[in-house]
């Protein structure tokens, strides 16, 4: 049984809707905004990204089942959004979430932020320890006794002020990924969806291309995380782009009941449709670009659409 190797951040059939007819489609590596032309089955991945050595069915046994469940499904919505199904029933509206919650989290700048969060926290209890006794939790990790110039080396790195990282493995990041995938699509599913197409402007994507929006002016209650952000921004296509809005912006009533509100919302009762204006493609394409982690794609004739400080030099 042959193993996949390279492993798709954005799947393909995301990616061919920003290519072209030849499924070619544009990239542009951040930070020194160098572009380059390649195939949709060579775009938007990495070697290994998923991969679990040993697994009895095979290393790419995750990404297997990504393509065959949520992707797979998810594809037929694309299609079927693009034809003109909306708004989408609660069950088909639901998966769309799940969808868009995995691609928030699947991400490698995910991991380094796990990296990041599981070595803060590995350099505040070595602090506490002190020098001493982390050598000798050291040596007792590795299972030989350390030099002292080995267990310097370990402590500089792991008090370094820039920040150290414990590296997380596939694993580790894919059981984030099915702990937290839930509640984060149940959070998108309570937001009143619009859906918007363009005919005259077009989208880019990016290797994290949802994006979180900040209400106007800070108060209380106006964070930016996935609950409370003021929108959640989604380039579904080059044509179709999903805005998620926060059901407390006012348009509707919450005096009666909040369970009421909640229950319509997540039914889609509130969903509707816009036509694509500048000012909506200038917003998406301008927070997709901001929240790019490496790498921005686009159609080989949508260059003009990219953000300008963000544009290949």
């Amino acid at each position: 049984m042959s193993v996949a190797k390279y492993h798709h951040i954005n799947p393909q059939f995301v990616l061919r809707g920003f290519a072209d007819e030849n499924e070619r489609i544009r990239t542009i590596r951040l930070p020194e905004r160098k572009g380059r032309t390649s195939l949709v089955e060579k775009t938007g991945g990495e070697n290994h990204l998923n991969s679990i050595p040993g697994h009895p069915s095979g290393s790419d046994v995750f990404e297997r089942r990504l393509g065959e469940g949520i992707e797979s499904e998810t594809a037929l919505l694309f299609e079927r959004i693009d034809e003109g199904d909306w708004p989408l029933p609660r069950t088909d509206r639901d998966t769309l979430a799940e969808f868009i919650a995995l691609q928030m989290l699947r991400g490698p700048e995910r991991r380094r932020q796990m990296e990041s969060a599981a070595g803060g926290l590995f350099s505040k209890a070595a602090g506490q320890l002190g020098r001493e006794k982390f050598g000798e939790l050291a040596s007792d990790i590795v299972g030989r006794p350390l030099s002292e110039a080995d267990v310097d080396e370990m402590w500089s790195a792991v008090l370094d002020p820039g920040g150290f990282r414990l590296p997380q493995t596939a694993r580790d990041h894919i059981e984030l990924m099915g702990e937290a995938t839930g509640e984060i699509a149940g959070f998108l599913a309570c937001r009143p969806w619009t859906l918007v197409r363009f005919t005259d402007r077009a989208l880019i994507t990016s290797d994290a291309p949802v994006s979180l929006v900040a209400h106007e002016q800070a108060g209380p209650w106006m964070g930016v995380g996935v609950r409370d952000a003021r929108l959640v921004l989604y380039p579904m296509t080059r044509r179709i782009g999903l805005v998620m809005r926060n059901p407390f912006d006012g348009r509707y009533s919450i005096d009666d009941d909040l369970g009421a509100l909640i229950e319509k919302t997540r039914s889609g009762l509130f969903d509707d449709r816009s036509f694509g204006t500048k000012e909506i493609e200038r917003t998406m394409n301008a927070c997709t670009a901001a929240h790019a982690a490496s790498n921005i794609y686009h159609h080989p004739d949508d260059s003009q659409f990219v953000p300008f400080d963000f544009r290949e030099k």
